[in-house]
């Protein structure tokens, strides 16, 4: 019951940042992309939309979103 609990909470500032930094770094890494690109910034807010608008929180769950986004051409 506590973890059940521990997922409704929301991120902290601080762990939306590192939860993204964790995420865009290995969308570049994947698409040899530079991580101080304009691409790589766009790429940071759809996944910082992405934690806020669906409380994702989980690294894999948010990269396999981000992929399959760009698979669909969103």
């Amino acid at each position: 019951m506590v973890k059940r609990l521990a997922r409704k909470v929301s991120p902290t500032k601080e762990t939306e940042a590192d939860l993204v930094e964790q995420v865009v770094a290995e969308w570049c890494k994947m698409h040899q992309v530079d991580p101080i690109s304009h691409t790589a910034v766009m790429e940071g807010l759809r996944v910082l939309y992405m934690i806020r608008e669906f409380d994702m929180t989980d690294r894999d769950e948010l990269l396999e979103e981000l992929l399959a986004s760009d698979e669909n051409g969103s």
